[in-house]
């Protein structure tokens, strides 16, 4: 898009986009200089690392609305919920065996994508539109920190066995009732994108073709 100001840096093309080209409804999801992905963060207020542009450089953003944020996040979510259900016997079986002092290394990884799950259903909740009912998705994000909570305490007194019996007591169940939850969940938001690209095709009709018969 040609520019019709001087832009000497990233941060200032970037802040140019946000101003001009992007909707108050949407936001910038993914940027790209040069081929490469650059990093950038939404929290409290827009930030990226400044570097110069000249004329060769090649700026590439993605932008994209609430529904599709809220879409790719339920993918994610649900896909990533799915996978820990399927996957915590074994580990609950290796932690119950366990003997040492330290997390085993084969379960740290799966430590890490409960903190990830709880990030994304906090957000994922955020960006949740009014129409959609979100009751039974909390009421799993209430058992499942519970649940947490009560694994870090099992973990952190190195208590091996009660932290295997909260992964297939109070984990195992919430997670893959979740991930069955956001299918249903993402049904209802495919429903209401459909509906508005019903309304916004009502409201700006395309020209019907005129035949004229000699």
């Amino acid at each position: 898009i040609p520019v019709p100001v001087p832009i000497r840096g990233l941060a200032e093309a970037v802040q140019w986009v946000q101003k001009h080209l992007v909707r108050a409804d949407h936001a910038i999801t993914r940027i790209e200089l040069n081929g490469s992905d650059v990093d950038f963060s939404n929290d409290g207020g827009f930030q990226i690392e400044d570097c110069p542009l000249d004329e060769g450089s090649d700026l590439r953003m993605k932008v994209d609305s609430p529904h599709e944020i809220c879409l790719q996040t339920l993918d994610v979510l649900r896909n990533l919920s799915s996978v820990i259900g399927r996957n915590l016997k074994p580990i609950a079986v290796q932690l119950w065996e366990h003997k040492g002092l330290k997390l085993p290394p084969d379960t740290a990884a799966i430590f890490d994508d409960f903190g990830l799950m709880e990030e994304l259903l906090d957000h994922v909740l955020v960006l949740f539109d009014k129409r959609v009912d979100a009751t039974n998705v909390c009421s799993i994000q209430a058992a499942l920190h519970k649940a947490f909570t009560a694994l870090r305490f099992a973990v952190q007194q190195n208590d091996w066995k009660a932290a295997a019996k909260v992964l297939l007591n109070q984990v195992e169940a919430p997670a893959l009732e979740l991930a069955s939850e956001l299918t249903s969940v993402e049904k209802v938001i495919f429903e209401i994108v459909a509906d508005r690209n019903v309304d916004k095709s009502k409201k700006n009709p395309r020209p019907s073709a005129v035949h004229s018969i000699r």
